[in-house]
């Protein structure tokens, strides 16, 4: 039943069991915004057969996920359409709103400036109407949604909206921005005299998450948030809002990210903008922006700055090492996310197909998105091969059945949600280049790995003037730059040069990372390297492990023995047969 768990998952429905049966949790589509957010309103039901259908009680959110003969959720939703809604004609402001917001130190030139009026509108938390507050989303001339708040803090939004940030058109590129959590601090720093303020419609998660409903604005706005100086991240200080501002920090790029914090008031933290505008004005919320840290990046540091995390090693706490899916292969090796990873080996051994099992599995596992650059083997290829080892079937005619037609569609659509594909059709591109279309795909889709398949068509853009050596130390550093700043695992496939077998040893040898293309460097700078290495004698391909940076956390160097099983088009791996890197054991 883990499928049906992973199903679920990349739907953001999170069950403590895939036993059969009827399960109560809570809804992704509307739980984050109400009063009782713990409630749940969401109905599970596992079926025997490995499918699950849902329903919530309070939004109406539903569908279906597993078994062979039902299609995906992921395949249901078709091309995305967004309703707008009508501009109010002749809004109203009466006294009572207007001095409920001078109540929160919002001024009534503010709350008319960005066209905030009172309705009434049908809740479902209440199944009622209530008077209620509006915040019209407008963007680029056009309103695009209206969020609705009332008295009780219920909240709901139109139906179908287009995902938009509130207050987008303050996004300017070249100047700096404040992305809060809210409305309310929205309006508070503006109040404070910061026009440059956005937010999110959807507020800070309560938990982890890998669902992309609440970051699709992100990608609405994608090109102007790639454009602007700073981003200023003032989210609420409290766990979600933390959850919040690590995840911005990680799409938008470390290195331009400043954090926000608020300060204590009689030894009590202020939560957010508008508690320390209320309580301690305007010039307050200045301070704090002008105070505001750059997110920590790597430079000299007091070794007191790292006490929690040392504390965390010891412990066990903090992130932890990540499966390949292979559970023999976690002996050998575990990669970290923010890793920059080799595979090396023999043309037509396996590397390429070993590393694309290992996306779909960590996509299937954890609900990863993976950004791939492989010119090779070609998208429609490419995604022809994602597809078999989603389905298990070929997709090509042979000796075992093939996969159906209906089988290809819902493996494509489950690709399409959990896959982007960087093409440079009419150029040899530069890893500059491959690097820009990677970080847009983080900020767009979430994107957590990055392929580079191979690095052989980004050589062929090294400039005259760098000698290979050189070439390879920069690419390197620009890898690993990009992986720490948005915590993406880079792996990227190396040719080994030509070597020739021993005398009288007719098979081929086994490549080291030494013998890779052009450097050392692919050895000494790497987190980890890997081999993937054909024995025709043995029909079994080796997967080794020749660099663990941080061991044994992230494993231990050594072989695995696997088998390519044609019928399902997958590696499986042989039980027991992890052996270090210089045992008797490894060698046989």
């Amino acid at each position: 039943m883990t499928d049906v768990i992973s199903a679920l998952g990349e739907q953001g429905i999170w069950l403590r069991s895939a036993a059969a049966g009827d399960h109560k949790t809570t809804c992704p589509a509307c739980s984050h915004q109400r009063r009782k957010k713990t409630e749940p309103c969401l109905s599970v039901t596992v079926e025997p057969e490995g499918r699950a259908v849902w329903n919530c009680h309070h939004c109406g959110f539903a569908g279906a996920v597993g078994g062979r003969d039902h299609r995906p959720a992921h395949q249901a939703r078709g091309p995305r359409s967004y309703r707008r809604p009508a501009p109010v004609e002749n809004p109203q402001r009466p006294d009572k709103m207007l001095e409920w917001f001078a109540g929160r130190g919002i001024s009534a030139e503010t709350v008319t400036a960005a066209g905030i009026y009172r309705t009434r509108i049908w809740f479902p938390q209440t199944d009622g109407e209530l008077e209620c507050i509006a915040f019209p989303y407008e963007w680029a001339g056009s309103l695009r949604n209206v969020k609705y708040r009332s008295a009780e803090k219920h909240f709901r939004q139109e139906k179908d909206p287009e995902p938009v940030l509130y207050n987008a058109d303050s996004i300017i590129a070249g100047q700096d921005l404040i992305i809060c959590e809210g409305e309310i601090d929205a309006l508070s720093f503006i109040e404070a005299g910061f026009q440059r303020v956005v937010s999110l419609p959807n507020g800070a998660p309560a938990k982890p998450e890998t669902s992309e409903r609440r970051y699709e604005p992100l990608a609405t706005h994608a090109d102007a948030l790639e454009a602007v100086s700073r981003v200023y991240i003032a989210t609420d200080m409290d766990g979600p809002g933390e959850l919040l501002a690590n995840e911005l920090a990680r799409r938008l790029g470390k290195d331009r990210c400043w954090r926000v914090r608020f300060p204590n008031r009689d030894d009590v933290q202020e939560k957010d903008a508008n508690d320390t505008l209320m309580h301690q004005g305007a010039d307050a919320v200045r301070q704090c922006v002008k105070d505001a840290e750059p997110w920590p990046i790597d430079g000299l540091h007091d070794a007191s700055e790292f006490a929690d995390e040392v504390l965390d090693l010891y412990h066990g706490r903090g992130p932890q090492p990540k499966s390949t899916g292979f559970p023999e292969m976690d002996r050998a090796f575990r990669y970290q996310p923010g890793q920059f990873i080799v595979v090396t080996g023999i043309p037509n051994h396996g590397k390429s197909r070993w590393l694309d099992q290992v996306a779909v599995q960590t996509a299937r596992m954890n609900g990863d998105r993976w950004a791939v650059f492989s010119p090779e083997t070609g998208d429609a290829n490419h995604i022809a091969d994602l597809c078999e080892i989603w389905a298990g079937f070929p997709f090509h005619e042979g000796p075992t059945p093939r996969m159906t037609a209906k089988e290809l569609a819902d493996a494509m659509a489950w690709v399409r949600d959990r896959f982007v594909f960087i093409n440079a059709k009419d150029h040899t591109p530069a890893i500059d280049w491959v690097l820009d279309r990677a970080k847009a795909a983080v900020i767009r889709q979430g994107v957590r790995h990055l392929i580079i398949d191979p690095y052989n068509e980004i050589e062929a853009s090294r400039p005259a003037k760098l000698t290979e050596t050189e070439f390879i130390s920069q690419f390197i550093s620009k890898c690993k730059r990009f992986a720490a700043h948005h915590d993406v695992t880079v792996w990227i496939i190396v040719h080994p040069t030509k070597i020739r077998a021993a005398p009288g040893d007719s098979r081929e040898p086994i490549p080291t990372l030494y013998d890779l293309a052009g450097s050392a460097h692919w050895r000494n700078k790497a987190d980890a390297g890997l081999v993937v290495y054909r024995d025709y004698a043995r029909d079994q391909t080796l997967v080794i492990s020749k660099k663990i940076r941080f061991q044994p956390r992230c494993g231990e160097p050594g072989t695995v023995k696997f088998e390519f099983l044609g019928a399902c088009r997958r590696f499986e791996e042989i039980p027991k047969t992890y052996a270090r890197l210089g045992t008797s054991a490894e060698a046989a």
